[in-house]
């Protein structure tokens, strides 16, 4: 009968085993501090960039309110209060929506010769605080810009409508010869017509 008798005075290890388990748990761990410290990273330069632009975007503000307090002592020189008024009436009268583009261009379109173009509607200043318009329309004729002055006569919403001048465009290769007419007129929205018919109904 054969015996096997262990004569080792400690217990066996396998070592290569040991040392392959804690290598991997070593580099996994290098890994993940890579990852950890790229996003950090990362992280670090996107709150640099960001503080850049906050401090950017402040410069910019602040250039912004020195330019704002230099017009505003301009416009508050004796000088420039009609024009900071006549700001202020366009301003209150957009802000309460007593004008509007929609309801000018309808009425226009009612108005308009079928051979003149709207180009443009520009609200002018003036003294008596009246809705004002500058309008540049064209047309083939001097005819039909002065049809469309006396049609403006005639509305119930344009009056003290005239010509204040006119510009000719040559013909090119993709459109015909036309003229360029900036005509002045007081323009009365409907609203303005309406509503004082209306309190003089309650009134009653």
């Amino acid at each position: 009968m054969r015996l096997n008798v262990n004569l080792a005075t400690q217990r066996y290890e396998d070592a290569r085993a040991f040392f392959v388990r804690w290598g991997l748990a070593v580099a996994l761990a290098v890994i993940a501090t890579v990852i950890l410290a790229g996003l950090a990273w990362s992280s670090h330069a996107r709150a640099i960039e960001t503080g850049e632009r906050i401090a950017k975007l402040q410069q910019q503000a602040a250039a912004l309110d020195i330019e704002r307090a230099k017009a505003e002592k301009i416009l508050n020189e004796p000088e420039n209060r009609p024009v900071r008024d006549q700001s202020r009436f366009w301003n209150a009268r957009i802000e309460q929506r007593a004008f509007s583009w929609t309801q000018l261009f309808s009425d226009l379109e009612k108005i308009m010769p079928s051979r003149a173009f709207v180009t443009s509607v520009e609200p002018i200043p003036s003294k008596d605080k009246k809705l004002k318009l500058k309008i540049t329309i064209e047309s083939e004729s001097h005819k039909f810009a002065n049809d469309l002055v006396k049609s403006m006569e005639a509305s119930q919403h344009f009056h003290s409508a005239s010509i204040l001048s006119e510009v000719m465009h040559a013909a090119t290769k993709t459109s015909p010869a036309v003229v360029e007419f900036h005509i002045e007129a007081y323009y009365t929205p409907a609203t303005a017509i309406v509503r004082p018919a209306a309190r003089e109904k309650e009134g009653a």
